[in-house]
C-alpha cells in the first residue's frame, strides 16, 4: 500500500504516497508522543481451525447495496470445537449453514458467532455457509472498506484506524488477520458495463439477460483476508505478457476505454519492474499481474494479482511509476510472505518503499537510485521522530503509526543498510532463499534474521538489535589515521581511529562492516572495509605502495550504510554561490587562483566536549559541520549556515535554544582544525538576525573558511570578531616537549595567548603588544599535554605542546 490520506490530524497531501506512509506534515505530532502499542488480545483461532478456501457469491448489481453468500471450506486441527467466531463488520446476517443444514447463530457486528451442531473432530473438514446484505462501511479513517464513486464500485482491504488493521470483514466473513490463509474463488454478478475484476484468472464468464454479467475469479494461492478483492467499473482489459525469470508473465490492467494510451505510457517500465524484482527476489510466483484503475485519490492497495490502483496516477506518463513498482513489489513483500502481526508491518512496507529505490536503479541508473535512496533518508533522519513522538524501532510499532513515517520510510532505510552490511550478491541470495521458504507464510522480525542468518551464513543478531529493535542512527567519524611504523614491503599500512557517537539510538552499533575511502596526493580513490563495534575502533587498512600514501581517510563516501550525516563533494574551479545541499551549508567563493577539491559533511552528532574539547564551556549546538579536501592558501570562501531553534524535538537548534535562552545576542561560531582539537571561537564571521533578535533563526557568515570542524554555541566571545579580518595563520613554537620556555613564531602578528589544559581543566592567559614572536615562562605550569591559542587581529593559531619537567 501506499496512502496519501488519513485520520484524525491527518490531511490530504500534494500527490501519491501506495498503502504508502503519512508524510510529516499531515501527522499531528502532539497526540502521538511516544504512543505504546494497546494491549490487544491475541488471536488463536488460526491455531485450532484452518480455512481451506473461501467461495464469495456475489451480487452488486444495486450499489452500495450488495447481496452475497460466502461458503468457508474449514478443517478442524484440535477436537471439542463448538462454535466458530467470525469476523463481519456493518452488514445484515440472513442465514447461516453448517454443512447445508441450518445452525443458530449470533451477530454483533463485527463479531458473528456460529453453533456446531454435534462432534466436529480434529482432522474433519466441513463447512460453512453464511448469506448476508447491506451497505458495505468504510474504515473511519477515510482509508479501507468499499467504496462506491463515480460509477466504480470496489473494495480496499486494509483499515488504517480498524483494529485490527487487515479490513476483509467490510465484505465476507472470515479471520480477519494476516495468518489465516486460503484460496478464493469470487463470483460476481454486475452490470454488463462494468465487469468484475478479482484474484487470479477468470474461470468463466457468462452474460445474464441483456443488461447483467457475471464473472467467476479463482485464486489457487493462499492469501489473507485482506487482500482480497473485488473491482466493478466501465472496464476494459489491456493485456500484454512479459517474460519473466521462470515464464511468461500475463499482465492484467483494468481500465476504461479512453484510458489505454495513458496505460501503455504510464507502465512503460513495468518489463523493468519485474526483472528488478526478480532479480533480487526470485521469480514472479503468482499467476498474473494485475491492477484495477479506481477513482481513489489517496494511494493503491496491493490485493494480490489484481492491484487497486489510483486512477488519477496513471496519466500517461512516468511521474508516478514508483507508486504501481511499490505496488508491484508487495507480490514478494507481504503478499507472499506477510508479516504475523502489524506491528511488524515494515516486513511488508518497509520492504515495497525500499523496492521503489530498486526498481529506479534498475531502469533508471545509479545516480538516480543514490539520490532517491538519499532524499527519503535525509527525511526520515530529520523529521520521522517528530512526526511521530520519538526514534522508533521499526518492529514493534504502536498501532496507530503501523501506516507511518518509520514502518515505510525508515523500513527502506533499515533494508538498504541490510544490503550494505551483506553486499549485494549475499544481500540478494540471501533474500530469494528467504522468500522461498517463507512462500504463502507469515514472519515476523525474529524470523526474517534467523532465516536470513542461515541463508548468508552471517550472524545477523547484531544488525536485528541495532537497526530493527532499536531506534535512532549511528554516526561514525576518522578521529585520526596514520601510517603504521612497522616496515612492510609489499603495501602501506594506515591505522585508522574511528568514534561512533548516536542520534537517538539506545546503545552503540555493533559489528558494523564500514567502507573507508583512502585517497592519495592524485585524489585517486581506494576503497576498503572494516569491522567496528562500540564507541571507539582502531582498524588496519592497506594500499598497495603504488599507490602511495593516503591524504585523506574518509568513511561511507558511497553511502553503502545510511548513517546519522548528510554530505556533498564539489571540484570548485570558479567563483560564485555554490550549494552543498544536503549539509546545510552553502559557499560564496571569493576566490579560487587554483582549483579546489571541498567535501563538506553535516553531522546529526553531538560535537566533541570531553577530555578538554570544550575548555572555554561553550554550549553547543548537538550538530556540527566539517570541511576537507584540497584548499589551496590562496582560496578564499564564506560559508553560509542557518542557526534555527523553532523545531521541535532534537530538530536543528532546538536544544540549545531550549538550554540557553530566545536571545541570539551569546551565538557565536566555533572551530576546531581536527579531532582532538579544542573549540574555540572563529576569528571571523558575521550573524544576520533575520527578523528579530528573540525569534531562534538567523545566518552565521563564515568568512575565510578552512578545512576542520565548525558549529554553533552560545557563550562569552573570546576575540573581537568585529576587529578581525583573516583566518587561521601557522605558528611554530618551540621546543617541545618544553620544561621552562616556550619560543613562539607565527607567520601573523597576535597579540593574546591562551595556555589551556589538555583536558580542560585549567588555562593562562597573556597579552602582549602585536607581535609574531615571543617567549613564554612556563616553569610554574604543571607537566602535562596544552594547547596554545594565539589570537590576532587578522586571526588566530592552535598548536598543541607538552610540558616536562
Amino acid at each position: 500500500m501506499r496512502a496519501l490520506l488519513l485520520f484524525g490530524c491527518l490531511m490530504s497531501a500534494a500527490l501519491v504516497s501506495a498503502q504508502q506512509m503519512i508524510s510529516g506534515s499531515e501527522w499531528c505530532a502532539e497526540s502521538h508522543q511516544y504512543a505504546a502499542p494497546p494491549v490487544q488480545a491475541p488471536d488463536f483461532r488460526s491455531d485450532s481451525i484452518d480455512i481451506l478456501n473461501t467461495a464469495i457469491v456475489l451480487n452488486v448489481t444495486a450499489p452500495p447495496q450488495l447481496s452475497a453468500v460466502c461458503r468457508l471450506s474449514l478443517q478442524a486441527k484440535l477436537g471439542q470445537i463448538h462454535s466458530i467466531l467470525l469476523d463481519l463488520e456493518g452488514l445484515t446476517v440472513d442465514s447461516v449453514r453448517w454443512n447445508d443444514v441450518k445452525v443458530p447463530f449470533s451477530y454483533a457486528s463485527p463479531a458473528l458467532r456460529v453453533a456446531i451442531p454435534g462432534n466436529w473432530a480434529a482432522g474433519q473438514n466441513a463447512t460453512i455457509e453464511v448469506t448476508y446484505h447491506g451497505t458495505p462501511v468504510t474504515d473511519g479513517s477515510g482509508w479501507g472498506g468499499v467504496y462506491n464513486q463515480s460509477g466504480y464500485y470496489y473494495n480496499l482491504g486494509v483499515g488504517f484506524a480498524a483494529d485490527p488493521h487487515s479490513f476483509g470483514r467490510a465484505w465476507f466473513p472470515c479471520f480477519d488477520n494476516f495468518v489465516e490463509r486460503c484460496s478464493f474463488d469470487i463470483t460476481v454478478t454486475s452490470q454488463a458495463s462494468k465487469p468484475a475484476y478479482c484474484n487470479g484468472y477468470l474461470a468463466l464468464e457468462t452474460p445474464i439477460g441483456p443488461s447483467l454479467v457475471l464473472r467467476r475469479w479463482k485464486l489457487d494461492e493462499p492469501i489473507p483476508s485482506y487482500l482480497a478483492c473485488f473491482a466493478t467499473g466501465p472496464y476494459v482489459s489491456f493485456k500484454r505478457k512479459y517474460q519473466g525469470e521462470a515464464a511468461m508473465i500475463p499482465v492484467e490492467i483494468a481500465c476504461a476505454a479512453a484510458d489505454t494510451n495513458k496505460v501503455a505510457g504510464t507502465f512503460i517500465n513495468l518489463p523493468g519492474a519485474i526483472a528488478a524484482f526478480e532479480h533480487w527476489y526470485g521469480p514472479f510466483r503468482w499467476n498474473k499481474i494485475g491492477y484495477s484503475l479506481v477513482p481513489f485519490n489517496s494511494g493503491a492497495m496491493e490485493h494480490a494479482t489484481n492491484i487497486a490502483m489510483m486512477k488519477s496516477a496513471i496519466d500517461g506518463s512516468i511521474a508516478n511509476e514508483t507508486l504501481w513498482a511499490h505496488e508491484l513489489s508487495h507480490h514478494w513483500w507481504g503478499d507472499l510472505a506477510t508479516c504475523s502481526t502489524a506491528e511488524d508491518m515494515w516486513l511488508n512496507e518497509g520492504w515495497a518503499s525500499y523496492s521503489e529505490h530498486l526498481f529506479t536503479e534498475w531502469v533508471h541508473g545509479n545516480d538516480a537510485f543514490q539520490a532517491a535512496v538519499w532524499a527519503n533518508f535525509i527525511d526520515v533522519l530529520q523529521n520521522a521522530h517528530v512526526a511521530e513522538g520519538g526514534y522508533l524501532a521499526v518492529s514493534g510499532v504502536p498501532h496507530d503509526l503501523t501506516y507511518g513515517t518509520h514502518v515505510y520510510h525508515k523500513g527502506a532505510v533499515v533494508a538498504h543498510n541490510l544490503r550494505g552490511y551483506l553486499g549485494d550478491e549475499s544481500f540478494r541470495q540471501g533474500l530469494r532463499t528467504i522468500l522461498y521458504e517463507t512462500q504463502f507464510e507469515d514472519w515476523s522480525s525474529a524470523e526474517m534474521r534467523d532465516k536470513l542468518s542461515a541463508a548468508t551464513g552471517r550472524d545477523l543478531t547484531d544488525f536485528f538489535n541495532d537497526w530493527v529493535f532499536s531506534g535512532g542512527y549511528a554516526h561514525f567519524s576518522v578521529d585520526s589515521f596514520r601510517i603504521s611504523d612497522v616496515p612492510v614491503d609489499t603495501a602501506i599500512y594506515i591505522i585508522a581511529n574511528v568514534k561512533q557517537k548516536l542520534r537517538g539510538a539506545p546503545h552503540f552499533h555493533q559489528q558494523v562492516p564500514l567502507e573507508f575511502t583512502l585517497i592519495n596526493a592524485q585524489m585517486e580513490r581506494i576503497y576498503r572495509t572494516a569491522v567496528v563495534s562500540g564507541e571507539n575502533s582502531t582498524v588496519g587498512l592497506s594500499v598497495p605502495l603504488s599507490f602511495g600514501v593516503p591524504k585523506f581517510c574518509w568513511v561511507n563516501t558511497r553511502q553503502k550504510l545510511l548513517l546519522a550525516r548528510a554530505e556533498k563533494e564539489r571540484a570548485v574551479s570558479a567563483t560564485g554561490q555554490i550549494s552543498f545541499a544536503p549539509a546545510k551549508l552553502d559557499l560564496k567563493v571569493n576566490a579560487v587562483p587554483d582549483p579546489a577539491f571541498i567535501r563538506t559533511e553535516y553531522h546529526f552528532a553531538m560535537p566533541d566536549t570531553a577530555y578538554g574539547a570544550n575548555p572555554f564551556n561553550f554550549t553547543l549546538t548537538n550538530r556540527y559541520w566539517s570541511i576537507d579536501g584540497v584548499i589551496p592558501p590562496s582560496f578564499d570562501a564564506t560559508a553560509n549556515v542557518f542557526y534555527d531553534g523553532r523545531g521541535q524535538l532534537d530538530q536543528l537548534d532546538r536544544e540549545l535554544f531550549l538550554n540557553t535562552s530566545p536571545s541570539e545576542d551569546s551565538l557565536i561560531v566555533v572551530y576546531r582544525p581536527g579531532a582532538g582539537f579544542p573549540w574555540t571561537e572563529w576569528p571571523t564571521y558575521s550573524k544576520l538576525t533575520l527578523n528579530s533578535n528573540n525569534d531562534k533563526y538567523g545566518l552565521m557568515r563564515i568568512d575565510h573558511v578552512r578545512a576542520g570542524e565548525y558549529t554553533i554555541a552560545k557563550g562569552k566571545t573570546i576575540v573581537g570578531t568585529e576587529t578581525l579580518s583573516n583566518q587561521l595563520f601557522e605558528a611554530k613554537v618551540s621546543p617541545n616537549p618544553a620544561q621552562s620556555t616556550l619560543h613562539i613564531q607565527s607567520e601573523l602578528e597576535y597579540d593574546r595567548v591562551v595556555l589551556i589544559k589538555s583536558d580542560g581543566s585549567r588555562n593562562w592567559n597573556w597579552k602582549n603588544a602585536s607581535t609574531n614572536r615571543s617567549d613564554l615562562d612556563v616553569r610554574d605550569i604543571p607537566t602535562g599535554s596544552y594547547w596554545i591559542l594565539l589570537y590576532g587581529k587578522k586571526g588566530m593559531a592552535i598548536k598543541s605542546v607538552v610540558l616536562v619537567k
